[in-house]
């Protein structure tokens, strides 16, 4: 029964119409080929798509990566000098991290030369008139100098109009040395005198020196000094530059002055020492 059953079916198939393989072949070709276009355009699609992102990326990156130029500041400018306060005494007695005081810095130059014109409103004397001595330089810079002990009254060895004088004010004595001479001049002498201040440095028998000069020619220096004759310790100055300005300002000096004068000069300073220039 089994036989002629299995026998049957195999008839049946037999009459049955093949399939059309050949077009299901080809469909399936076909289908293959376009997926594999498909897969090659994707793939160069998504090649240039990484390239593309690849350049963007590392393109920025080089772009970030260019070394900067430098930054240059601008050069500070120079820090103010704190202006003085009335506090500054105060500021002084403070201490600083190292417990060390603070001490005032002294000025790293001297004061400048300076001139002006001084009028002492004195007449000279109307009355006789002598040669000048130094004697008379002598007792008429002692009737100007300020209140002090006068002492060391001297002369140049040369006979010039050149003299000397120690002044003390209380604080030891100040040497004080005068020149007087006349320059080339044809004017009137007039009631007003040129003044200069000048400081002389790395000379302490000159600290600073103050000199007229009218318009006559007639000449006065003083010296005003700071240490005194010879190997001395330095000392105080005798006067300040004011009363210098005072002293040889007077109308009263000249290479003729005031007989009187010269007279009562003479007899007060008429032998004293010579000293040593």
């Amino acid at each position: 029964m089994t036989e002629d059953l299995r026998a049957l079916m195999r008839a049946e198939l037999n009459s049955e119409r093949p399939p059309p393989l050949g077009d299901v072949v080809g469909a399936a070709v076909r289908d293959g080929r376009r997926i594999r276009r498909r897969r090659r355009r994707l793939g160069t699609v998504g090649a240039g798509v990484a390239g593309l992102v690849a350049v963007v990326l590392f393109g920025g990156i080089a772009a970030h990566s260019e070394p900067r130029r430098p930054v240059l500041a601008e050069p500070a400018l120079p820090a103010a000098a704190p202006s003085p306060s009335v506090s500054a005494p105060a500021r002084a007695a403070q201490k600083s991290p190292g417990s060390v005081p603070v001490t005032p810095t002294p000025p790293a130059t001297m004061a400048p030369e300076r001139s002006l014109a001084v009028h002492s409103g004195i007449e000279r004397a109307a009355g006789p008139r002598k040669k000048a001595t130094t004697g008379a330089m002598l007792h008429l810079l002692t009737e100007l100098l300020p209140p002090g002990r006068t002492s060391h009254a001297a002369v140049a060895a040369d006979e010039d109009l050149h003299v000397q004088i120690y002044l003390d004010r209380g604080d030891g004595p100040g040497m004080l040395r005068m020149t007087m001479g006349q320059l080339p001049a044809g004017g009137p002498r007039g009631g007003t005198a040129t003044v200069s201040i000048i400081p002389v440095p790395d000379n302490c028998a000159q600290s600073y020196v103050a000199v007229s000069r009218w318009p006559d020619g007639t000449s006065v220096q003083l010296d005003v000094a700071s240490c005194l004759a010879g190997d001395t310790p330095a000392g105080p100055e005798a006067l300040t530059p004011d009363e210098a300005v005072a002293v040889v300002a007077d109308p009263r000096w000249g290479l003729d002055m005031d007989a009187d004068l010269v007279d009562r000069g003479n007899e007060r300073f008429g032998k004293v020492p010579v000293f040593a220039s």
